[in-house]
């Protein structure tokens, strides 16, 4: 397709989604002086919610915009948003910032040309950053072996080297480090002991079955996936339960979804959705809706990213793992390799008031910046006790509850897990153990899938191995849903084979066969590899 012709396409799509950004107007403003600069922020994360931002006296963002100068213009499209981006790097017309999600979005900037590498922006702009001296150094390596040179700053910072930096300052959080996962099955207190039912109960798949049974017959909801992303958490907590590997019995990279315990695990939500446990219009909920529903009350099970959730620790509780019916073993994926993070933020070449920007970066990303959007002020909404560790007052966790309002806790794409950790001991923390349950469940073995972690050359943008995962990615999406949804377990069983047949025909053992290369290429780097379980 010619370059004319793409940004028609492109251009037709937005057109067709009718797109609509949360973009802050003029007007949304309280302005407090003209010398702040406004300086557009773009994200593809549609869920996220972060404050409109105000200038104005006693709020976080009034206090940000006093230290370095600038204002945010935050644009975060409804629908498309990754579409409307490209469109934008068609046009040249790139926002200032720019902090996202979609791997093939991110791919296409590195290639463009049209976006800084941090360090060389902040050399030109801010010299005396502590981003230039203080920036854990594994996790920089691991960027600049991804894409080449460092070009993003990383959300969720946590390794080795930030460790060092940040210590964690309680055995809860030692735990987190060995164990976390937000991708979980959890409980509702009150309504296991409404059914009398005991976390001992909730073992096997036949118990659990038998539980959502007692609870569709006293008119609960008996399980909530995680809305229309529930093939992402849902699924893949689902598949690991049931114990598909990402490798088969020669020890080559196998995709999961062909493995035959995916196929339990699509059998198992086939069978909540046939027995009437899983309402089937949740599967199309947005975020807020999916949170409205936990919040009910009347959810008894939710299976998903538990972070997606409003879920406290105090109510609700993780029996780990479920255990198959066939006798497979749990699995668990955890990277022992360095992560790159989740958001990725990338600064445009052509970027007004880049020296405003870097000083913003520089300090959102401070001790003193962080201390401000994550806890907000000493005396009103916090306090520190004798041993250095943070305790929030009643007054800043309640600004915390309300982030999309206040900012306390909002900015994601410069959250640095490893820093909160080494401020708070975690008894306050939201999550508690239901974050660390699967991980230490005693059936779950662990292997370490950051040697699945692939380089973007792998795929480059525009390549046809490019276009071959995009229709693997979109067949699963469509196919899944029709297995999930068959109404007999003649049509489920239909419904499958035309799932793995359709993934063959658009290549994916072609796929598989060269990310084995690149899989076995990384055993070979970091002297291990993943050992099968399940025979």
């Amino acid at each position: 397709m010619s370059f004319k012709y793409l940004k028609i396409y492109l251009t037709a799509i937005v057109l067709v989604f009718g797109l609509s950004a949360c973009k802050r107007s003029d007007n949304d403003y309280k302005e407090a002086a003209t010398e702040y600069a406004e300086v557009t922020f773009y994200s593809d994360v549609n869920f996220w919610k972060p404050p409109v931002w105000d200038t104005g006296e006693d709020t976080i963002t009034g206090e940000i915009s006093k230290n370095t100068g600038v204002k945010l213009d935050i644009q975060i499209p409804t629908q498309e948003a990754d579409t409307r981006l490209k469109l934008l790097l068609l046009d040249d017309e790139l926002p200032d910032i720019i902090s996202i999600i979609d791997e093939t979005t991110r791919q296409q900037l590195v290639s463009s040309g049209k976006v800084w590498e941090i360090d060389k922006f902040l050399e030109q702009y801010k010299p005396d950053s502590h981003l230039l001296t203080d920036f854990p150094e594994d996790i920089k390596q691991e960027l600049i072996k991804r894409d080449g040179a460092w070009y993003v700053y990383p959300s969720h910072l946590n390794s080795e080297d930030t460790r060092d930096i940040w210590q964690p300052c309680s055995q809860f959080w030692e735990d987190v480090v060995a164990y976390n996962d937000n991708n979980a099955i959890i409980w509702n207190n009150q309504l296991l002991k409404e059914l009398e039912l005991k976390p001992e109960d909730l073992q096997t798949e036949k118990q659990v079955l038998s539980a959502f049974e007692k609870a569709k017959n006293a008119g609960m909801i008996p399980l909530l996936l995680d809305g229309k992303a529930y093939q992402d958490p849902s699924l893949k907590y689902l598949q690991a339960t049931f114990g598909a590997e990402w490798v088969d019995e020669q020890g080559n990279y196998k995709d999961a979804i062909l493995q035959p315990e995916a196929k339990n695990a699509l059998k198992f939500i086939n069978t909540a959705v046939k027995n009437g446990y899983i309402h089937t219009e949740s599967l199309t909920f947005e975020n807020t809706q999916v949170k409205e529903w936990v919040d009910s009350k009347n959810v008894l099970c939710f299976i998903g990213n538990i972070a997606n959730t409003n879920v406290k620790k105090e109510e609700w509780t993780s029996t780990g793992a479920i255990l198959s019916s066939a006798g497979s073993t749990p699995v668990w994926g955890k990277a022992l390799r360095v992560s790159t993070g989740w958001m990725q933020t990338f600064i445009s070449k052509d970027c007004k008031h880049p020296e405003r920007i870097a000083k913003w970066l520089d300090y959102m990303t401070s001790d003193e910046g962080m201390m401000l959007w994550y806890f907000g002020h000493e005396g009103e909404d916090y306090t520190i006790d004798e041993n250095g560790i943070v305790q929030r007052t009643k007054k800043g966790k309640e600004k915390k509850l309300n982030h999309s309002r206040t900012g306390m806790t909002a900015w994601w794409s410069f959250v640095n897990t490893a820093w909160e950790r080494s401020k708070e001991n975690g008894e306050e923390e939201q999550y508690g153990d239901l974050q660390i349950a699967y991980g230490k469940h005693p059936s779950v073995v662990q292997y370490d899938d950051g040697l699945l972690m692939f380089s973007t050359e792998l795929f480059a943008a525009g390549s046809e191995e490019a276009a071959m995962e995009q229709e693997i990615a979109a067949w699963k999406e469509s196919q899944i849903l029709a297995a999930i949804l068959a109404d007999s377990e003649a049509k489920f069983e239909a419904e499958y084979e035309k799932l793995i047949l359709g993934l063959k025909e658009r290549g994916i053992e072609t796929i598989d066969e060269l990310k084995n290369k690149e899989y076995q290429k990384n055993c070979k780097e970091y002297g291990t590899k993943i050992e099968k379980v399940n025979k």
